[in-house]
């Protein structure tokens, strides 16, 4: 997994620029609401952006008034968190998540797609420790089947059938709400994503 983290880390260094123009546009608003709606009720949710990239959805959920912690494994997108949101950004890999409280809740948009399946069920029972009860995370993948690299970065792609079956192996995480939508990026426009939240039992 180290080299593999590497190579990745490498992608967004090289390519900062240009991924932070393609994406940092992209309207998520469907996704944020729907996110927002379904933690727990409180005045000021504790959110964790997880994958941060260009800062996009940190500086919304701040906007909205909530309380915003952002990490990502590449410096790159720490600093463009930083810069463009406001949010505190820790340099970090999922494999390598801890923090020191709890959310109520965890977005996890088009990041954990780079973690392989194998690795998944870990690493979402290291996310789901750090959430309250009832606690959410969201998170997107490409729609489809098995493992790949392009461009010098792994995916794992998903299925609702495959997502429930990672979920099966984590230690308290159940699925409750799945949907596809299109990818927003106008030269992509033809791609689907799966989206899903799911909640801490």
């Amino acid at each position: 997994m180290v080299l593999k983290g590497i190579i990745l880390v490498d992608y967004y260094r090289d390519f900062a620029a240009q991924f932070i123009a393609a994406t940092r546009g992209v309207d998520m608003s469907d996704a944020q609401e729907r996110f927002l709606e379904a933690l727990p009720r409180l005045n000021m949710p504790r959110i964790l952006d997880a994958g941060s990239g260009s800062g996009r959805d940190s500086l919304a959920f701040r906007l909205a008034g909530h309380r915003v912690e952002a990490f990502d494994a590449s410096p790159e997108m720490v600093d463009a968190t930083e810069v463009f949101s406001g949010v505190p950004t820790r340099l970090m890999r999922f494999e390598e998540f801890e923090w020191d409280h709890e959310f109520e809740g965890i977005w996890a948009c088009a990041s954990l797609l780079h973690v392989a399946m194998a690795d998944l069920p870990l690493v979402l029972d290291k996310l789901a420790f750090r959430l309250v009860s009832d606690g959410v995370i969201y998170l997107s993948f490409k729609l489809g089947t098995g493992e790949r690299t392009k461009d010098g970065r792994r995916f794992t792609d998903m299925t609702e059938e495959s997502l429930r079956k990672v979920l099966d192996l984590t230690a308290g995480l159940t699925q409750f709400q799945v949907w596809l939508s299109h990818d927003r990026r106008p030269d992509k426009a033809s791609e689907m994503w799966l989206n899903a939240l799911v909640k801490k039992a």
